[in-house]
């Protein structure tokens, strides 16, 4: 072979490998990656439907693995996904998996409604939502015809503490389209400003609409359960929940809820039994909140403790994410603030209690809770301004209206707070027993 030839050739496969080596560098830089589903534990994992929830999110995988650019296929991720989070309680992880792929879809397609509604749904479950509400006006703006906008804008409102505007917005989602969604919308709302019975009514009307056995149906009738807690008819509300465990075994809400009614007839021991087992499907805060006081009310104050400090810690990492990155984990000030009360650190519960209030100072939960950590700091005449504040609505919460009451008559004003107090007794005399405790310490105080 003649040097020339030999030159040529040398040149022509230099440039095929630099050719290829930038190919594979360019589509290694571009290579788009999805999140992918987290494995199950415990009893989830023995679940048929789970075999069905991986088989569809690898059909997902596989076409998206295909053609990175299928935002159809990203959309019903994200729906697997959200769904997955409410069935684990998974939300840190499957929320920022679920805005990534909402998120993905919008760079591809600005106007992309599913993928708005998505994002919306993901940044409330973030306990974003003053942006969740930005994200689903701007829904709203290319669809106004579509419940499920509504419905976010509903909750989003709720959250917000813009109650008069979220009952025009529940107003539509049901001109829209009325069901199992928008009547329980109207029961939320209803709860709110105090119409417990009318509450129970709408969200019957939800269950009836419903499939038994859905999440989403059993989810309703943990409302209508909780409602009837909550107006002194604790029979009706186990009936609900035993209801539930025969259309959805082993559901850990239904669980939960059966614990609480063993917690007000002091049945303990057996509490806790129904409480871990919800906990070990779900780890749920609520349950770890119900199981610490329950330890300590079974005589097992370390392991109340040791459930106290897990808890709080994991909750705080979750918050530290969220304030290192917003797309990941979820503001968790609110439970933060009330969890700390628990701890007997009612320092540390105000400044969680003073962030949650600057996010969303309308709110009435957010008063609630600020409200009653000032209480416990003996700042009752502080507290004032943020309890008649929490009560604007004239919600009939019963905890609510015992503990504004306390504020108010200890701040002076024992014609406005004496008959809340007599009020959320006389709807919940079986309430938290240290509740209970504080209130008969108060009685014997001002009667003596």
């Amino acid at each position: 072979m003649q040097p020339r030839t030999k030159s040529i050739l040398y040149t022509a496969l230099i440039a095929v490998c630099l050719l290829f080596g930038a190919f594979i560098f360019v589509n290694g830089r571009t290579k788009v990656e999805f999140p992918g589903l987290m494995e199950r534990t415990g009893p989830l994992a023995k679940e048929l439907e789970w075999d069905k929830t991986r088989q569809r999110v690898d059909q997902l995988m596989t076409k998206l693995e295909k053609n990175p650019q299928d935002t159809k296929s990203m959309l019903l991720l994200a729906k697997e996904y959200m769904q997955e989070a409410r069935v684990t309680g998974n939300f840190s992880y499957y929320n920022t998996a679920s805005l990534d792929l909402a998120d993905k879809v919008l760079a591809l397609d600005p106007t992309n409604l599913d993928a708005v509604c998505y994002k919306a749904m993901a940044l409330l479950s973030q306990h974003r939502f003053a942006e969740g509400r930005r994200v689903a006006m701007d829904g709203l703006k290319m669809n106004p015809y579509n419940s499920f906008i509504y419905g976010l804008l509903v909750d989003a409102n709720v959250e917000m503490g813009d109650y008069d505007e979220a009952v025009r917005m529940s107003d539509k989602m049901n001109q829209v389209r009325p069901d199992l969604r928008s009547y329980s919308r109207v029961s939320y709302l209803r709860e709110i400003f105090g119409d417990p019975n009318g509450a129970i009514e709408a969200v019957n009307m939800a269950v009836e609409a419903g499939y038994p056995g859905r999440e989403d149906t059993e989810w309703a009738r943990m409302v209508l359960g909780h409602l009837y807690e909550d107006t002194n008819r604790p029979d009706l509300a186990l009936e609900q929940y035993n209801i539930s465990l025969s259309h959805y075994p082993n559901y850990p809400f239904a669980l939960a809820g059966i614990g609480r009614i063993m917690r007000y007839n002091k049945d303990y021991s057996k509490a806790i039994e129904y409480f871990e087992s919800a906990r070990d499907i779900v780890s749920d805060g609520s349950f770890f909140a119900e199981l610490t006081d329950l330890y300590r009310l079974n005589g097992q104050p370390e392991k109340a403790e040791e459930c106290a400090r897990a808890t709080l810690n994991a909750m705080l990492a979750d918050n530290a994410a969220a304030n290192r990155n917003q797309n990941e984990g979820h503001y968790a000030d609110y439970e933060l603030a009330n969890l700390y009360l628990k701890l007997g650190e009612p320092d540390k519960a105000y400044e969680h209690a003073r962030k949650e209030y600057d996010r969303r100072p309308q709110n009435i939960d957010a008063n609630e809770t600020l409200a009653w950590v000032l209480y416990k700091q003996g700042k009752a005449d502080e507290a004032e301004r943020y309890a008649r504040e929490a009560l604007r609505t004239r919600s009939q919460k019963p905890e609510r209206l015992v503990k504004m009451g306390l504020i108010l008559s200890v701040a002076g004003h024992r014609t406005d707070g004496d008959p809340l107090i007599d009020k959320g007794m006389e709807l919940k005399p079986y309430m938290d027993e240290e509740l209970v405790e504080t209130v008969n310490d108060y009685r014997e105080r001002t009667q003596s």
